[in-house]
Formats: structure tokens, C-alpha cells, sequence
């Protein structure tokens, strides 16, 4: 050893290159490279490499002995599932998601018995849940209890949307195992897989009971307009299908005997799914040009969390007309504010609404902020449409509204004060105000598909939401919720417009391509063109 240690002093970054490249040939030929007298590689050199490789092999293979096949395969799952999490929130790897899902897909696919058919699933699914719901161990900083109580409730409440969310995506994937046995060909079996899981992620969302569908395998490419265009063929969850399926193939393909079968539909279908990307990206860059444009501004102050809550109605009225000024660009015709920029009930008496009303009248804009809204002793979340008059419109109210956050359950039973979700189609309706249908949608609306793409079947030109991210924190909740208002754009081929109480504010096209963004917590504001789509 110590021949070779004086050696390798000596040896030149060429011989060192020409090593690592000879470690990663054949056995046989790694001999005559490594004594090539040119190079003046020693066999002491060799057998120490060659020890090396032997040694990490070996060590390779007693853990193998010891590590039950079946152990390291689920390992493998939950490794995987945590990784999927992570590519639907802070990781930006859109074509990552065309594998990731593989091993989680062919696992499920050839079990045959109920229990390792479950024990795979929960080996993928809870890790993935967890790691997507790790915000929700926030809520314990804005709970009024103290903290010895708050932090237990937040884990249980974590915990439980988990187990929830794994409840709803197993009820479709129950039905697999029985109705594999009418299936005759391979090929057939993984495409009934992907449909199941498909309608797992939409049964999160049609659930009467607690519909959350924060999760989603589209939310890993929205980063890439061109792999999200299938959206508007049906809605974001052909595009999940489409993803799950293309992991299936490429599962199939490494492990499956029909490679050359796998191999050339899996190639069909992603280029079919691409040629359909490049054709709708291309169709809607004409739409400016047919319909016309306006130009618009959404704006953001930095208040987070308590702090938001406890300053006051007129405070922030002032605030964010103080930002507006110094933002406004003459020629403006919509502005946005975030939900509950005025922290009060409607009434334009009051001053924190003659301010914005006095605002939009002498810049002859429209301008849409959030308040409150009080209606037959209910209290609603609300958005208002002020028109270029400064009279505010009927205002549209919030259907859905946060568990534990803006909803307490069973508060009827109890008798505690809890918001409103308003079912009077009167009140949710796209909002109007010069000439323009706006498209109105408040935070936690915006991940549900079907409740967006309903303004649209009203008449919506353009998509406004306004929403209040504070709460997460420093979570990855705040990037994921802007994701879900990337795919709103391209299913519903409109231009949407979001802006955040403190980020993330931005200007989206109906391909996806997010045109103008603001994703820190800083006050401010983006601003652009859009086009009225249908005008």
C-alpha cells in the first residue's frame, strides 16, 4: 500500500480521467488499459481498485440476503412518494413526473392478493399525503389556544386530512383486484389502474363531506405549458390520466416482457400529447388578436397571518390605496385586490369603502377588492366589481370555505359563530362591471375545477382570484395553491389574474405561461395585458 499511495502522487489528471473511465467498462477490458506503459498504471493500482469494486459488491449482496425483497420494494414506494410530493410543491422537475409514479403503478398492478395490495398502497400514498399536508402543522401558530393545545390538535388535524385523503383515492383502486380477472391482456390491466387512480384524485374533489382536492399529479408539470394543453380536452384530470399512464408503459417497458409493444405506445402517446400541446399553445396566442385587450394590475401587501387579522379595516383600506398609487399606470382598467382587503362588512357609508370607491371613480378603472358581507344575520365572504363610477356591483360570496378556518363544523349544534357558504345562484354568478364579465373565485376555490369552470359556462372573459395565503407560513402550501390557478388558466382558456394578501401575485396566459410574477411577501404589484376571451 505503500508503493501505491507514493504512486498516485505522481500520476497526472489525464491518468486519473483515463481511471475513471476505465472503471465503468467491461472487466475483460480493464486489464490492457490499466498497463498500458504510456499511462504507467501499476497492477498495484488495479488489484487496489479492483478490491474496491469486490468489496461493494459483496457488501452489496450480504445486504441483499439480509433486506426481504419485499421490505425494500415498499422502501422504494415510500421513497418515491415522498419525492412525488415534493415535485407537486417546491421541486420544479415537470419531466421527472413521467417516471416518479412508475414503481408505485407496477407494484399495484401485479398484486394479486388484498393485503399486499394494500400494504403497497399505504407504503406510497401516506408518505405522499404527509409530505404534501406537512402545512396544515402551521395552523398551531394562528390557533387561539395556547400551545401545548394547539400543537396536539394541529398533528391530529395533519394526520387525519392524511388518512382522509388516502381513504378517498383507495375507494376506486378497491375495485381493481375484482375486476382484473376480466381482463385479458396486460396492457389493459395498467390502463384500468390509471383510471382508477384518476378517479381517486376526482372523488377528492365530488366528495359531499370535506372535499379537498389539494393534491393532484398534474400539479407536477405546471411549470411546462406544453405538457398541460390536454386540459382542455376534458379537465386537468385527463392530464393526470395521461401522466399515470405514461408511467405505467415505462414501468412495464423495464420490467414487462412486451417491451417493443410498451415502448412504441408510450412514444405514441407522448407524442401525441405534445403535438396537441404545440397546436393549443399556438391557437391561443391567436385569441389576441381576435378579442380585445386591457391592461390590468394586482396588488399584494405583506401582512402575514395574526398580523393581517388585527390591524384594522380602515388601516388596510389605506394601505393598499397607497399602494395602488404608487404602482398605477394611467390607461389601467382593472385592478385586483386580495380577499379581504377590507376587513369589515359592506356598507358604503362607511370610509374604508368611500376610499375605494373615490379610487376607482377618479382613475376610471374597475377595481375588485374582498370584504365581508353581511345578508339576513349571515355572514359571507365577498368580492366587489367597483365600475369606473365608483358603484360597486352585487357582490359575488364564496361558496366554499376552509375547514377549522373561515367553517366550524357542526357550529349550528353548539351554537358558535361561524361564516356562511352561499348556495344563491344570485350570488354566484361572474361578476359585471363596464362592459366585462369577471370570472370570481376566492382562495380555496380555486382547486376545485368543476366550481371554475362553471363561471366560464357563465359567460367569464377573465378569471380573477383573490386570496389570503398568510396562514401557511413559510410552508410550501403558498407555491402549491398558485399552481392549482396555472391549470384553472389552461382548462378554462382564460387569462386569470391572482392576488395574494402576501404572494403570490400574478398574471397568468390560458396556456399556462405565467406572464408576469410576484412571489415574495414584499408589498407591491404585477401588472399586464390580457385579453377579454368571448367578448
Amino acid at each position: 500500500m505503500g508503493r501505491f499511495f507514493k504512486q498516485t502522487i505522481s500520476y497526472t489528471a489525464t491518468d486519473y480521467i483515463t481511471l475513471v473511465a476505465a472503471l465503468v467498462q467491461p472487466v475483460k477490458s480493464r486489464p490492457d488499459k490499466l498497463r498500458n506503459k504510456d499511462l504507467q498504471f501499476t497492477a498495484s493500482l488495479y488489484s487496489f481498485v479492483n478490491y474496491v469494486r469486490l468489496s461493494g459488491h459483496n457488501i452489496y449482496m450480504n445486504i441483499s440476503k439480509i433486506i426481504d425483497p419485499k421490505i425494500s420494494r415498499r422502501a422504494f414506494l415510500a421513497l418515491t412518494g415522498i419525492v412525488s410530493a415534493l415535485m407537486q410543491s417546491i421541486l420544479n422537475l415537470p419531466w421527472l413526473a413521467f417516471f416518479i409514479f412508475a414503481p408505485m403503478v407496477h407494484c399495484l398492478s401485479v398484486c394479486h392478493e388484498k393485503r399486499a395490495f394494500r400494504l403497497d398502497f399505504l407504503c406510497f400514498f401516506v408518505p405522499y399525503y404527509l409530505f404534501q399536508l406537512t402545512f396544515m402543522l402551521t395552523i398551531w401558530k394562528i390557533c387561539p389556544l395556547p400551545s401545548f393545545a394547539s400543537i396536539p390538535l394541529a398533528t391530529l388535524a395533519w394526520l387525519g386530512l392524511t388518512l382522509w385523503e388516502c381513504i378517498l383515492m383507495y375507494l376506486p383502486l378497491s375495485l381493481f383486484l375484482p375486476l382484473r380477472p376480466h381482463l385479458k391482456h396486460r396492457l389493459s390491466e395498467i390502463f384500468l389502474l390509471c383510471l382508477l387512480l384518476t378517479a381517486g384524485e376526482w372523488l377528492q374533489e365530488k366528495v359531499p363531506i370535506l372535499a379537498f382536492p389539494w393534491s393532484a399529479a398534474w400539479l407536477a408539470v405546471t411549470s411546462s405549458p406544453l405538457l398541460l394543453q390536454s386540459a382542455t380536452l376534458i379537465s386537468c384530470r385527463l392530464t393526470s390520466f395521461i401522466i399515470f399512464l405514461l408511467n405505467g408503459l415505462h414501468g412495464e417497458i423495464y420490467t414487462g416482457k412486451k417491451r417493443f409493444a410498451c415502448t412504441a405506445f408510450a412514444l405514441l402517446l407522448q407524442g401525441a400529447n405534445l403535438s396537441y400541446g404545440l397546436y393549443s399553445v399556438n391557437l391561443d396566442k391567436k385569441l389576441d388578436n381576435i378579442y380585445p385587450q386591457i391592461d390590468v394590475i394586482c396588488a399584494q401587501d405583506s401582512l402575514e397571518g395574526r398580523e393581517k387579522s388585527h390591524r384594522k379595516a380602515l388601516d388596510s383600506a389605506r394601505s393598499y390605496l397607497s399602494i395602488m398609487e404608487s404602482c398605477w399606470r394611467w390607461g389601467t382598467d382593472l385592478v385586483l385586490l386580495p380577499e379581504t382587503a377590507v376587513s369589515k362588512d359592506y356598507d358604503e357609508q362607511l370610509k374604508e369603502f368611500s376610499l375605494i370607491s373615490d379610487f376607482a371613480a377618479t382613475h376610471g378603472c374597475t377595481l375588485v377588492t374582498g370584504s365581508f358581507y353581511l345578508e339576513n344575520g349571515k355572514d359571507y365572504n365577498a368580492l366587489f366589481a367597483y365600475d369606473k363610477n365608483g358603484i360597486a356591483s352585487s357582490p359575488y360570496l364564496k361558496q366554499v370555505l376552509v375547514p377549522f378556518g373561515e367553517k366550524t363544523p357542526f357550529a349550528g349544534i353548539f351554537h358558535l359563530d361561524t361564516m356562511s357558504e352561499c348556495a344563491d345562484e344570485r350570488h354566484t354568478k361572474p361578476l359585471t362591471s363596464d362592459g366585462m364579465t369577471i370570472g370570481s373565485v376566492i382562495c380555496i376555490e380555486s382547486i376545485f375545477p368543476s366550481l371554475v369552470s362553471r363561471q366560464k359556462e357563465q359567460g367569464a372573459q377573465i378569471i380573477c382570484v383573490s386570496t389570503n395565503d398568510s396562514w401557511f407560513g413559510k410552508s410550501s402550501a403558498r407555491e402549491q395553491h398558485y399552481r392549482h390557478c396555472i391549470m384553472r388558466a389552461v382548462e378554462n382558456r382564460r387569462y386569470v389574474l391572482r392576488a395574494g394578501n402576501c404572494g403570490i401575485s400574478a398574471i397568468i396566459s390560458p396556456t399556462g405561461e405565467q406572464l408576469s410574477v410576484k412571489s415574495d411577501k414584499s408589498k407591491g404589484a404585477v401588472w399586464g395585458k390580457v385579453t377579454l376571451i368571448g367578448r
